[in-house]
């Protein structure tokens, strides 16, 4: 690596800011830009598609956040990556997720160049082989997953991590059988209190657990709240009506409409967005 150019992509919102960073970045001789995004997602697609050896990226993003664009790059193309923040505050995640530095805004040139210098010495292959160890470490504790299954997934060059999310829920019926119900099959959760009620397809069922609990065991990109105590199958909206004093209701089908509270309103953004695409 001692005698290449280090490829770099840059990730920022604001054009101007690329720019910026650009001219500063071309300026040392040991670095080529070769790619730019303004978005979250297009700075991952540009990793699958450039494999650049730095990510240089802002925490704010439109969409997915930098650090999220981090977490969903997968672990055998990562680069090493440099955030470059006008905030300060999100630095200890940063490092969490071994990033080589955190750089304020605006960055200098002799700044960046102390950035470079480090590059460079974490280009070497057994510096590769440890970061792309420390990398998974990062992900499995982020993720939920053991090292070992993030390792076989990367041998199987699926496209998706393996999910630690619930397929199924056991729940004891009112008569006192256990019922193995099908995530997919969930069209809304409502709470009170410490009991959530499950509504299916098919019935539901009454659950002592709390909805901070159940959520985090499911899947974010399928069930998405609405209310402080409710919870939707996204798949499962069949129209979104748009109220006053910035509310929405949502048609579930079967004659059960569901209100959308001002303090979720965006909500509605991200249920059109999930099923657009």
């Amino acid at each position: 690596m001692t005698n290449n150019k280090i490829t770099a992509v840059v990730v920022d919102d604001e054009p101007l800011a690329i720019e910026g960073l650009k001219l500063r970045l071309d300026a040392i001789e040991d670095v080529t830009v070769i790619g730019e995004a303004t978005d979250g997602d297009e700075a991952i697609k540009l990793c699958q598609r450039c494999q650049p050896d730095v990510l240089f990226i802002d925490l704010r993003l439109p969409g997915i956040s930098g650090l999220e664009v981090v977490q969903l790059i997968q672990a055998d193309i990562m680069p090493l990556v440099v955030f470059v923040s006008a905030y300060s505050e999100y630095a200890l995640e940063a490092f969490e997720l071994n990033a080589i530095d955190y750089i304020l805004k605006p960055a200098n040139i002799g700044r960046l160049q102390k950035t470079v210098d480090r590059i460079r010495e974490r280009l070497t292959p057994q510096q590769r082989d440890l970061e792309k160890f420390r990398l998974l470490k990062a992900l499995g504790e982020t993720s939920g997953l053991e090292i070992s299954e993030l390792e076989e997934w990367l041998e199987s060059s699926s496209a998706r991590l393996p999910s630690q999310y619930r397929q199924e829920l056991v729940i004891k019926n009112d008569k006192n059988e256990k019922v193995f119900v099908p995530v997919k099959n969930i069209r809304w959760i409502d709470a009170a209190g410490d009991y959530m009620c499950i509504h299916t397809t098919e019935e539901n069922f009454i659950v002592r657990i709390t909805m901070k609990k159940l959520e985090s065991e499911l899947d974010s990109n399928m069930f998405q709240r609405i209310h402080k105590s409710t919870l939707i199958n996204i798949n499962c909206v069949k129209s979104i009506q748009t109220l006053k004093n910035n509310e929405s209701l949502l048609d579930m089908g079967d004659d059960v409409k569901l209100k959308v509270s001002r303090n979720f309103n965006e909500a509605v953004g991200n249920i059109i967005n999930s099923r657009a695409n």
